[in-house]
C-alpha cells in the first residue's frame, strides 16, 4: 500500500454513508405506508397484486412510467422481510460507500436494483410477475463489496463479514422459500460485481487524465 492510500484511509472510514442512512430510511417509510394504505396496518397482509401502484413490470418502463424504477425497490409484502433488508442494507450499504462513495452508491441501488428487479419479474406469471423488494438492490451492493475483496481492495473483516452474510441470508432464504437461488438475487449480485469493476477502471482512467 502506498503512503497516499495509507493517509486516505482515515478520511474514507470517517465518511457519513448518508445515501445508504437515506435508503434505509425511505425503505422504511414507504413500505410500511404502502402496507397501511392496503391493508389498514402495518402488519397486515399483502399481496404482490395489492403493490401494483409502486411495483414494476418492463410494460411500466415502456409507458415511460420510469418513477417506478425506484418506488417498487422501496415496497414489500412482507414487513418483516423489509427489516430484514433494511438491516442487510445498512450493515453492507455503509461499508460499501465509504469505498466507493455516494454516488456510485446510488447507482449501484438504482441501476443494479431495478435490472435486477425486472429480471426477476420473467420469472413468475401473471399478474404475480410484479417487481418489488429492496433485496436485488442489496445484492447489487454487496456483488460490489465482493469485486472490491475479490480484487484486494479490501480484505478487511469489516468488509467481508457484511457481504458474506448478506449474501449468504438471501441464498438461505431463497433454498427454504424457491428451493433454488432467484434469479433477480443472482442478476444483482453479478451487476453490482460488473458496475463496480467498470466504475473502477474509468475513476483510474479519469485520473491518469
Amino acid at each position: 500500500m502506498t503512503h497516499a492510500q495509507t493517509t486516505a484511509a482515515p478520511s474514507k472510514s470517517r465518511r457519513l454513508p448518508w445515501i445508504t442512512l437515506l435508503l434505509c430510511a425511505a425503505t422504511v417509510t414507504m413500505s410500511l405506508d404502502a402496507a397501511i394504505e392496503v391493508s389498514g396496518t402495518w402488519l397486515g397482509g399483502v399481496r404482490i397484486v395489492d403493490l401494483e401502484r409502486y411495483g414494476l413490470r418492463f410494460k411500466h418502463i415502456q409507458d415511460l412510467e420510469l418513477w417506478r424504477l425506484i418506488t417498487a425497490q422501496l415496497v414489500h409484502v412482507k414487513q418483516l422481510h423489509m427489516l430484514s433488508n433494511v438491516f442487510c442494507l445498512l450493515l453492507v450499504g455503509t461499508i460499501v460507500e465509504r469505498h466507493m462513495g455516494p454516488i456510485r452508491l446510488l447507482v449501484l441501488w438504482l441501476i443494479g436494483g431495478s435490472m435486477a428487479t425486472l429480471i426477476s419479474t420473467l420469472f413468475a406469471p401473471p399478474p404475480w410477475n410484479l417487481g418489488t423488494g429492496a433485496s436485488q438492490a442489496i445484492m447489487a451492493i454487496a456483488g460490489a463489496g465482493l469485486w472490491l475483496a475479490i480484487t484486494g481492495m479490501d480484505r478487511s473483516k469489516s468488509l467481508l463479514l457484511p457481504v458474506t452474510l448478506t449474501i449468504a441470508l438471501a441464498l438461505t432464504l431463497d433454498l427454504i422459500d424457491a428451493h433454488y437461488p432467484k434469479p433477480g438475487h443472482v442478476t444483482g449480485l453479478l451487476l453490482g460485481y460488473l458496475i463496480a469493476s467498470v466504475s473502477e477502471r474509468q475513476s483510474r482512467t479519469a485520473t491518469r487524465r
